[in-house]
C-alpha cells in the first residue's frame, strides 16, 4: 500500500505543477476565466459519469453525502477555482503554486476545530505562523513584480485558499460516505454548471478564444489536471491524515517554478523566494515526524 501511496504522491506532484503551465498559457491564449474552469469542470464532471456508468455504480443521496456534492461543488470546484483562475490573470503562475503551499497549513487550522485527531500542537502552531510570516513578506514584495493588480492577485489566491480548506476537513471526517468516483462525478459537475452560470452575469460579452493552444491546454486540464488528479487526491483520503494528504501541495511549485522560468520567462526576485521559503518550510514542519 505504501508504494501505492507513493506513487499517488509523485503523479500529483508532476501533475499539479504542470497545470500551473497550462493554467497560465491559456488565460494568455484569450480564455475567460469563469468560463474557462466551468468548462474543464463540467466536461470532466461527464467522464467521471461514464466511468459510474461502466462501474454500475449508484449515486449515494443520504444527507451527507449530499454535503460533501455541495460543499465541494460549490467551494472547492466553484469559487476556489473561478478565484484562483481570476488572480492568476495577473501573477506568475509560479508564484500562484507557491502561495497554495499554504493550503495544508490552513487545512491543519480547520482540522484543528473538526477533526479530533487532528489538534494544534507547538509544532503546527510554529508553521502556521511560518506560513503567515512568509505570505505577509511575499505580498510586501509584490510591487517588484510590475503589472497592475499584483496584490489583488496575491490576496485573492489566499482567500481561495481559505475557501478549499473547510470541504477538505468535511470530507476527511465522512470519506465513507462516498467514494472518489461518486464525488467527482457530482461535485465537479454542479461546480461546472455553477462556475459557467456565474460567467455569464461576471463575464458577459467575453468571448472564448478558441486556438489550438486553448484546446491542447483546456484538454491537459481536464484529463490530467482534473480527472487523474482529483481521483488519485479523494483516494488518498482513506489512508493518509489531512495534512499528509494536502502536503502535496508543497512539491507542485519545484516543478512549476521550473517550467514557468523556461517555458514563460517568469523570473522571481531573491526577496520572493525568501518568503516563499517560509510558506514551504512551514507545509515541511507540519508533516515532518521523528523516526
Amino acid at each position: 500500500m505504501k508504494t501505492k501511496i507513493y506513487i499517488a504522491y509523485a503523479l500529483l506532484s508532476i501533475i499539479w505543477g504542470t497545470t500551473w503551465l497550462a493554467l497560465k498559457v491559456s488565460l494568455n491564449e484569450g480564455m475567460v476565466p469563469s468560463y474557462a474552469v466551468g468548462i474543464r469542470f463540467l466536461l470532466s464532471g461527464l467522464i467521471f459519469w461514464g466511468i459510474m456508468f461502466f462501474r454500475r455504480e449508484k449515486l449515494p443521496l443520504n444527507k451527507r453525502a449530499i454535503s460533501l456534492y455541495l460543499q465541494f461543488g460549490f467551494l472547492n470546484f466553484g469559487i476556489s477555482y473561478a478565484l484562483t483562475y481570476w488572480a492568476t490573470q495577473f501573477i506568475y503562475s509560479n508564484l500562484a503554486s507557491i502561495l497554495w503551499t499554504s493550503f495544508p497549513i490552513i487545512t491543519t487550522l480547520m482540522a484543528h476545530f473538526y477533526l479530533p485527531n487532528e489538534k494544534l500542537n507547538k509544532k503546527k502552531i510554529i508553521s502556521l505562523a511560518l506560513g503567515i510570516a512568509g505570505t505577509v513578506f511575499i505580498i510586501s514584495q509584490s510591487g517588484n513584480l510590475g503589472g497592475e493588480n499584483v496584490s489583488i492577485g496575491i490576496v485573492v489566491i489566499l482567500i481561495a485558499i481559505i475557501v478549499a480548506s473547510w470541504p477538505n476537513a468535511y470530507l476527511k471526517k465522512y470519506k465513507s460516505e462516498v467514494n472518489t468516483f461518486q464525488l467527482n462525478a457530482m461535485a465537479q459537475t454542479i461546480g461546472g454548471i455553477f462556475l459557467l452560470c456565474i460567467a455569464i452575469f461576471t463575464e458577459p460579452g467575453q468571448v472564448m478564444i478558441w486556438t489550438k493552444t486553448n484546446i491542447l491546454a483546456t484538454a491537459y486540464l481536464i484529463l490530467f489536471g482534473s480527472v487523474i488528479t482529483f481521483s488519485l487526491y479523494f483516494w488518498l483520503f482513506s489512508y493518509l491524515s489531512l495534512t499528509q494528504i494536502t502536503y502535496v501541495t508543497f512539491f507542485s511549485p519545484i516543478i512549476a517554478i521550473f517550467i514557468g522560468w523556461i517555458f514563460l520567462d517568469e523570473q522571481l526576485s531573491f526577496m520572493i523566494l525568501i518568503g516563499a521559503s517560509l510558506i514551504i518550510l512551514g507545509a515541511v514542519l507540519v508533516n515532518y515526524r521523528r523516526k
